[in-house]
């Protein structure tokens, strides 16, 4: 009796308590945030007889799980008890790759995860993504991981070859809507005339070079640019989904 009863005061005592926790990484959500979610797991006890706020027992998958849960913004958190009585929470959070655009927009990673509302922009610093009008909840993906890094590389080819042709060297993607009629439309604009615009149309099984390959070989014909420099013809849009041939449109 007398050592279980000797175990469970120095447990439930001050001396294996975990009395800090310290919070390492964390820029846009604020730590005290972190921390009191913490706070609320490590509060309670263990079968109504043991704290749960001790060195090396504390619940750390329940912890891991709460914060996972309550922060969307988190890529990545590690639960360490590095020193005694200290508790160290350090955090990855993720980066901004695009905005999604529905309903109202949300911030996407680099994995094409939606993670965070995002707020009005006067001038918008991201790739912008326009889909079906309905609601995605937050930690849901409007593509797949393997067609969200096609989109991102096809948009990232497309504005290279745009900034490597002289009569498109100033143009660049500003946004993609996932809409009907193709899988993605890019509005391609010109930083230096902004009211200028035209839209290509991709296919998403099409590969990569294969689009990239039209999309240069309309760019190098004499037909379509002597058309694209006049100055009675305005470019809407060019057509790469379909093989051996390039559909475009001018506005007069």
């Amino acid at each position: 009796l007398i050592l279980c009863f000797g175990g469970w005061y120095l447990w439930n005592g001050s001396i294996l308590a975990l009395t800090r926790i310290v919070i390492i990484g964390a820029d846009r959500v604020a730590p005290e945030l972190i921390i009191r979610v913490a706070d609320g797991i490590l509060a309670g006890q263990y079968f109504s007889l043991f704290n749960r706020r001790v060195n090396w027992f504390y619940p750390r998958a329940a912890l891991l799980t709460a914060l996972y849960r309550e922060f969307s913004e988190l890529a990545l958190i590690e639960v360490t008890n590095f020193s005694f009585g200290t508790l160290q929470i350090k955090v990855t959070e993720r980066q901004p790759a695009a905005l999604w655009c529905g309903e109202r927009c949300y911030f996407v990673d680099g994995s094409g995860l939606l993670y965070a509302p995002a707020p009005e922009f006067s001038n918008v610093p991201f790739l912008t993504l326009f889909g079906p009008e309905l609601p995605l909840p937050i930690g849901s993906r409007p593509l797949s991981v393997s067609n969200w890094q096609q989109l991102l590389d096809l948009q990232g080819a497309v504005n290279q070859v745009l900034q490597t042709t002289p009569d498109f060297q100033d143009q660049t993607i500003a946004t993609v809507s996932l809409t009907e009629p193709a899988d993605y439309i890019f509005k391609v604009r010109d930083r230096r005339r902004e009211s200028r615009s035209w839209q290509l149309l991709a296919a998403r099984q099409k590969s990569v070079p294969a689009t990239i390959a039209r999309l240069a070989a309309a760019f190098s014909a004499p037909a379509f640019l002597a058309e694209y420099r006049s100055a009675s013809t305005t470019l809407k849009s060019l057509d790469v989904r379909f093989d051996q041939k390039v559909f475009y449109q001018f506005m007069s």
